[in-house]
């Protein structure tokens, strides 16, 4: 059971000054790439070398979001010595690769709880962009307007770029809400069949093995392990559930279909000088069995990702099918 649990869901609105040239395929690599390295340049300050060593990363915002720690005291999930990153970005799905001055680039983000609060610096950093610029070539870009979207996607203001100004956000959406909606409360027990359509590349570690086509257990163990570290660090309170019983019934989930492929994707990180792999399964797949108990998390996974590299938009799907 996970009750505190709690996150917003945002959306972003840019417009480039000049032509604007993404990738086809993982524009979230893109735009996390821009964010990091804008957000670092103005919030650090200047003898700041690594955030790993600095003596303020305890109330720097820049840690708080890119390189969270496991804070002293912490007796639960301790051995976590790196902790999920509380945001996700949602990156566009189109496969444009040109955008016109005029033309909107638009992506959402997801803030696990208590990061909502730095929601302005997500605001100002995407607004310095304006001059820092984004893509091939640093394009400069303007914030238009960031929205807050609903558990059925309406859509509420935050900022326009005609006022300059912020507006608190609506209420965060809950783990309740995920039971609640569409109707699903009464709806869960009888579910025997789902079919997941992952969007973006989607890379899962079994017990440090990398799986190249999906199983439910190994979906559902990351996805139960992945929930329980953000609600844990971000919300409060981690899963009060028994883990193991939790995983031994999401071994009995058979797979009946599957089409997923792997596609091969990377970064290169300028600031570590690193290959970062953002490989992974893209593609429908679709599972049978007792899934009554899994179908919340399976609705909350569409919201916060599972896998690796989230951040960047990896690990990205929606339930296309649940009877």
């Amino acid at each position: 059971m996970l009750v505190d649990f709690s996150f917003h869901h945002f959306r972003f609105h840019l417009e480039p000054k000049a032509p604007l040239h993404m990738p086809a395929y993982n524009k979230g690599n893109v735009i996390r790439g821009g964010f990091g390295s804008t957000s670092r340049r103005i919030v650090c300050h200047a003898n700041c070398r690594e955030p790993e060593s600095c003596e303020l990363r305890s109330v720097c915002p820049y840690t708080a979001v890119f390189q969270p720690f496991v804070p002293e005291g912490s007796e639960k999930i301790s051995k976590n010595r790196d902790i999920p990153r509380p945001f996700v970005i949602k990156p566009p799905l189109e496969t444009k690769e040109a955008y016109l001055p005029g033309e909107r680039l638009s992506f959402d983000v997801v803030l696990v709880g208590k990061i909502k609060d730095y929601l302005p610096y997500f605001i100002v950093t995407f607004k310095e962009l304006s001059q820092a610029g984004l893509g091939r070539g640093r394009t400069p870009v303007d914030l238009i307007a960031v929205e807050s979207l609903g558990m059925n996607g309406d859509a509420a203001p935050v900022y326009a770029s005609e006022s300059n100004l912020v507006q608190p956000p609506r209420e965060s959406l809950s783990w309740e809400n995920i039971i609640h909606s569409n109707g699903h409360k009464n709806g869960f027990e009888n579910v025997q069949r789902v079919t997941l359509r992952f969007l973006t590349p989607t890379m899962l570690k079994i017990d440090g093995f990398l799986a190249q086509k999906p199983t439910f257990a190994s979906i559902l163990k990351r996805l139960r392990d992945r929930i329980n570290a953000l609600s844990y660090f971000y919300c409060g309170s981690g899963l009060e559930i028994d883990f193991k019983a939790f995983g031994d019934q999401a071994e009995e989930i058979k797979t009946v279909a599957d089409s997923t492929r792997w596609v091969e994707s990377s970064r290169f990180s300028r600031r570590r000088g690193v290959n970062h792999d953002l490989s992974g399964f893209v593609g429908e797949v679709s599972f049978e069995g007792g899934l009554a108990p899994c179908l919340p998390y399976l609705k909350l996974g569409e919201y916060v990702h599972v896998g690796k590299n989230a951040v960047f938009g990896n690990g990205w799907y929606e339930i296309v099918e649940a009877i």
